[in-house]
């Protein structure tokens, strides 16, 4: 008997709980016509943007972002990912600079990143582009304070492992 009765409290547990494990949305890139998908986490104030989408997390120390580009226009897509940065007052230490081929589920690109700095103080900042078919390619704009990177380790770790390119 206190068997079945143990079974039936956890069965009701994971019911009631069950909501609260279905914490993420997954987004294409772009929609209606998507290259990529990927997702991201409920807590995260996430948005659609005109060629992807932007998430900042619940404490606003990281936000990423993932827009489709032409790979013949990826150059341009760079230059304004890096003007954006700067609107928002990232100043980023260019003898920092690290560069190094990135690959994720099968995609492969290249990562830059640097140290820098915001309002807020030190900052992590990378921008990588990924191949996902002939002519299109992702950028991945990213840009966190190093205590924030620290704390949303787990949810970095989940939203570029759901990133996957649909060719």
């Amino acid at each position: 008997m206190p068997s079945a009765f143990i079974r039936a409290v956890v069965t009701a547990a994971c019911l009631v709980a069950s909501p609260l494990f279905a914490e993420a949305k997954t987004y294409s890139i772009p929609d209606p016509n998507p290259v990529a998908v990927i997702t991201l986490p409920d807590g995260w104030e996430s948005s659609e943007i005109d060629k992807g989408v932007q998430s900042t997390s619940e404490d606003e120390t990281v936000y990423v972002s993932v827009e489709v580009t032409e790979l013949k226009d990826a150059a341009q897509a760079i230059a304004d990912a890096v003007k954006w940065l700067k609107s928002k007052d990232v100043v980023i230490d260019q003898a920092s600079q690290e560069q190094k081929p990135f690959s994720i589920n099968g995609l492969e690109g290249v990562q830059v990143k640097w140290n820098g700095k915001d309002e807020d103080g030190p900052t992590h900042v990378s921008l990588t582009l990924l191949q996902v078919t002939d002519t299109k390619g992702l950028v991945l704009t990213y840009w966190a304070s190093p205590e924030g990177e620290t704390e949303n380790l787990k949810d970095l770790s989940s939203i570029i492992n759901s990133l996957k390119g649909l060719k």
